[in-house]
């Protein structure tokens, strides 16, 4: 499970860099805050589902619609979790935009994690 999390860390670090960057350029634009971290996360999204099905899980599978619709319903709960924190941190704690995306991305990185080792990517191996 450490050499699991330990590469889960590394591709979360690189999707999240991926996430921020645009999350800021979108909303430093003009874009609404729940918008630009939405398209943010969809982005860091698409790099973390191949690199954590491929090198994280070590799970070189045929790409099933039962795995991408796992994978799209956890990330989904992530995402919308994330907006949300980052929407109440901001407009009701008042936390800057940069603080808020953390809390946001705390919660996001737990729920994707588990979610991705027990619920998606759980028994492939097995032919399940």
């Amino acid at each position: 499970m450490a050499k699991g999390l330990g590469r889960y860390l590394f591709i979360g670090a690189g999707s999240n860099i991926l996430n921020f960057a645009f999350y800021f350029i979108f909303f430093s634009v003009g874009m609404s805050l729940f918008l630009a971290s939405t398209i943010g996360y969809l982005i860091g999204l698409f790099f973390s589902y191949h690199f954590g099905r491929t090198w994280v899980f070590d799970e070189r599978f045929d790409i099933r619609m039962k795995n991408v619709i796992s994978f799209a319903l956890v990330y989904a709960i992530g995402g919308v979790g994330m907006s949300l924190i980052i929407e109440v941190m901001n407009k009701k704690v008042g936390l800057d935009f940069q603080i808020s995306w953390i809390f946001g991305a705390v919660f996001a990185v737990v729920n994707n994690f588990l979610g991705l080792k027990f619920f998606v990517f759980n028994g492939i191996k097995n032919g399940k």
